[in-house]
């Protein structure tokens, strides 16, 4: 996600514009990675309440 974030970061440098297609694509990959990281944590938390 880090990585993917300085890409995003390097775009809008570089476009000055954050509707610009490059701009868009990186940024919903880092939403997909984002998305499936709270995911895991929410996954994660269910399965201790269950176990608890």
């Amino acid at each position: 996600m880090n990585s993917l974030k300085k890409r995003l970061d390097q775009a809008v440098e570089e476009c000055h514009n954050l509707t610009d297609e490059r701009v868009l694509e990186i940024s919903r990959e880092l939403d997909m990675y984002v998305l499936q990281f709270q995911k895991n944590v929410w996954s994660k938390k269910c399965n201790r309440e269950v176990l608890q």
